[in-house]
């Protein structure tokens, strides 16, 4: 496990010890409990079946009890929407290879990849909770959108029967799959990818206005929008801090796209 998902780990760990000793009431209480053990049995199935590495385990035990224990129904809700449709969508392209068996191809996120689609969820989730101010509601939610957005693109519109693809920077034709391509079917589905996860919200917040769902989709949306321009421009770029070489990886540009993305949900917020 790398310094950064550890450093994640217990940043989000004390954290959440924070708010449950000196915020929770009891049932918040037992729900943090049920969520902490329901995400613990899954991060052992995944473990078990090669979908998470160990570190990925220790990320996703974090994430899912941040998201139901208190994120709540909605919160569950929203992140089992991204899960499932992604999944759906996915065909595993990230593999690795078994000593043993040098043919079979094993799909598995690590801690790195688990927080690079949920960080800000996890983080505008307890800010919503010790709040209770609704736009830090909408900044979690639109953050999964924006992730679930930039996974129907890049899985439909790049991998699965992929058509006519342009680099969002300067419009020439490039292979499906370039980081930074675009292509009708991408679009379309990202676009689609975005208006589900407000879906999901909408279904479990009806009270909550058409045009913030609409503003939520938009967010979500504009989210993988950054990221492919993102990956366009810096992505696997080289950098160099305090005598050190860095490289922008594709899970620091998911975590800045969708941390873009609540933030543009928090600024459109102020002005509906």
């Amino acid at each position: 496990m790398s310094l950064s998902h550890r450093v994640i780990n217990i940043f989000f760990f004390l954290l959440l010890a924070y708010v449950f000793v000196l915020f929770c009431k009891s049932d918040d209480h037992i729900r943090i409990a049920i969520a902490f053990i329901g995400a613990l049995l899954f991060g052992i199935t995944a473990l078990l079946l090669n979908w998470l590495t160990l570190d990925g385990v220790r990320a996703a035990v974090l994430f899912g009890t941040i998201s139901y224990g208190i994120g709540d129904f909605t919160g569950a809700s929203v992140v089992l929407g991204f899960f499932i449709t992604s999944s759906l969508v996915s065909q595993n392209k990230v593999i690795e290879t078994s000593d043993t068996h040098p043919d079979t191809k094993r799909f598995r996120r690590d801690g790195g990849q688990v927080w690079a689609n949920g960080f800000w969820f996890a983080l505008f989730m307890l800010v919503w909770f010790l709040s209770q101010s609704e736009v830090f509601l909408f900044a979690a939610v639109a953050s999964i959108a924006a992730a679930n957005s930039d996974t129907w693109a890049t899985e439909l519109g790049g991998n699965y029967k992929p058509g006519k693809t342009w680099l969002i920077t300067t419009f020439k034709d490039v292979k499906p799959g370039t980081d930074g391509g675009i292509s009708i079917k991408g679009l379309l589905a990202a676009i689609i990818g975005s208006a589900v996860i407000a879906g999901v919200f909408y279904l479990v917040n009806q009270s909550t206005p058409i045009d913030y769902i609409i503003a939520l989709s938009a967010a979500g949306f504009v989210g993988s929008l950054i990221d492919s321009i993102l990956g366009a421009t810096i992505q696997d770029k080289y950098f160099h801090f305090q005598g050190e070489l860095y490289t922008i990886s594709n899970n620091i540009i998911n975590a800045i796209s969708t941390g873009s993305a609540s933030l543009a949900i928090i600024i459109t917020y102020f002005f509906i």
